[in-house]
């Protein structure tokens, strides 16, 4: 596949264009929320702690509701979802507008309401960035996706400096209020522009939400390459949340800065990450995935090490632009790696996970931070943390990031025709196949039904079993819990999957498909 050497080269196609064009207006609003809300927490709070629990509050919700925002959006219309939930965000914005003009905001009402922001925002991702293969074509998507992620970090080039700037000009609430106005902008984009339909798209009825979350849990747990992403966001992020969670606390506490300076050194993270997405496509073309995510966790970490040793103002704002080239790159490189891992069907749910994992390791090591700044120093705190950012990088020799994209185009017309005359309730179904393996084949085969019990679970099998029932001679037993579920199954079959099919043809005695054989409560079919 040849990937376009254009970072912009996505934004020839309208759909995205107006997307992100939109998403770019509510990030900058979101931006410039996030500053007033910490300054107002800075400025009300004399502890450490309450200001990283700021962070805290913004993380949570990706804890605990970005998993079940995915599978909603891989069941539901992903526009209808976004919608709703920008309307959400746009409530919870006027509220927190109106009790700082009125100056009846407290601590606890500051929580409360970046929560709420932060639970719209959560729910939100999942949807939207599932939303991306579908407005692009696929050699476009790795610049799409660091597009999206530019849209995210170069609106700290804008948003905390015009946040800052407008603090001290005019106090928080219009900061506030400028954030509801970018989802009215957001939400009248997604109302007009938007397709009608936008999910999905599958002959059968949709899952269950109970169903859908329990078959995306499964997909993470068998299909390796996901794991993998899961493992490495998550260790990273453990270490790289200190320096969000830090930051306020650094500037004011070490170097008695004001909110313009606040502002003007996140917007210094924003210009580290314009210039790391525009180098983004040479790096993707020059680099593995695995590689690139390597260097980029290595650059953090030495980042996190050089600001708590930093003395100077400057040298911190130097420091920050780093940071900022670091966090796109290794962010983008996750997400890239997860939507060209994972077929459509469960693509929504695959990105919350990794979104989870963010969530899982960012949220409570951010209170940790916190705690470790009050207990020894910032500083101390923020050694600890680049250190350990730079052990993950021994992650590289046993978990690689995978760096081949796979061919997820359906490929159910290619299968024997599944009968329509069957209760979708009844079940369960079970398959077998018989295999007749000969002896030198034997080692190559078994490697194979690895694989292929793999794939097995992940598109819906309850269970999967292989005997010997003697020698060279296999049967392969696949029971799933309905037939509704069997034709899910097979809906899911992917190219790639197929040619995993075609190799166990290859290594079946005189080369023959395997005989197959379907029964429904011990009745064959």
């Amino acid at each position: 596949m040849q990937l376009n050497n254009n970072v912009w080269s996505p934004l020839k196609y309208p759909l995205y264009r107006a997307m992100w064009i939109a998403i770019t207006a509510s990030n900058i609003g979101t931006w410039m929320n996030e500053v007033g809300v910490t300054w107002m927490m800075a400025s009300m709070a004399a502890s450490n702690l309450m200001i990283a629990l700021i962070q805290t509050a913004t993380t949570l919700p990706f804890l605990f509701l970005s998993y079940p925002a995915g599978a909603l959006a891989d069941i539901f219309d992903r526009r209808r979802m976004l919608l709703v939930l920008h309307i959400w965000m746009l409530i919870s914005a006027t509220i927190l507008t109106l009790l700082a003009y009125r100056e009846l905001a407290t601590e606890w009402w500051l929580l409360i309401l970046t929560f709420s922001l932060a639970t719209g925002n959560a729910m939100m991702r999942p949807a939207f960035s599932a939303c991306i293969p579908g407005f692009v074509p696929k050699a476009e998507l790795h610049n799409a996706v660091t597009l999206n992620s530019l849209s995210t970090n170069a609106s700290k080039a804008i948003g905390p400096a015009a946040g800052g700037l407008i603090i001290a000009l005019a106090g928080p609430h219009v900061v506030f209020a400028i954030n509801a106005l970018s989802f009215i902008v957001i939400t009248a984009i997604l109302y007009m522009r938007f397709p009608k339909q936008m999910g999905i798209q599958s002959k059968l009825p949709p899952e269950r939400f109970t169903k859908a979350l329990r078959g995306g849990l499964v997909y993470a747990l068998h299909d390796r390459d996901l794991r993998v992403i899961l493992i490495r966001c998550i260790v990273f992020f453990i270490f790289a949340s200190a320096f969000w969670s830090l930051i306020p606390a650094l500037l004011i506490r070490d170097f008695s800065a004001n909110a313009q300076t606040y502002g003007t050194l996140m917007a210094l993270t924003g210009i580290g990450a314009v210039a790391g997405a525009m180098i983004m496509p040479q790096l993707y073309r020059s680099w593995s995935r695995d590689r690139l995510f390597t260097v980029s966790s290595a650059c953090y970490g030495c980042g996190l090490l050089l600001l708590a040793s930093a003395t100077e103002l400057w040298m911190v704002s130097l420091i920050t632009i780093l940071l900022g080239f670091a966090w796109i790159t290794t962010f983008s490189v996750l997400i890239v790696s997860c939507q060209l891992t994972v077929p459509d069907w469960v693509r929504a749910r695959a990105i919350a996970i990794v979104m989870l994992g963010y969530g899982v390791s960012a949220t409570p090591s951010s209170a940790a931070w916190g705690y470790l700044a009050d207990r020894y120093s910032i500083a101390s705190s923020m050694a600890i943390a680049g250190l350990g950012a730079l052990a993950t990088i021994l992650l590289s020799r046993w978990l690689p990031l995978g760096n081949r994209d796979r061919d997820h185009t359906p490929a159910e017309h290619l299968l024997p025709r599944a009968s329509d005359n069957i209760d979708h309730m009844e079940g369960p179904v079970t398959v077998t196949r018989k295999y007749h393996i000969d002896e030198p084949n034997r080692d190559a085969f078994q490697r194979l039904m690895k694989s292929i019990r793999a794939i097995r679970k992940c598109n819906g099998a309850l269970s999967w079993y292989l005997h010997e029932d003697q020698t060279g001679h296999f049967t392969e037993t696949i029971v799933i819990e309905n037939w509704l579920d069997y034709l899910r199954h097979r809906e899911r079959m992917t190219l790639d999957d197929l040619r995993l099919e075609e190799q166990l043809i290859q290594l079946n005695g005189g080369q023959q498909p395997p005989l197959t054989k379907h029964s429904i409560k011990n009745r064959s079919l």
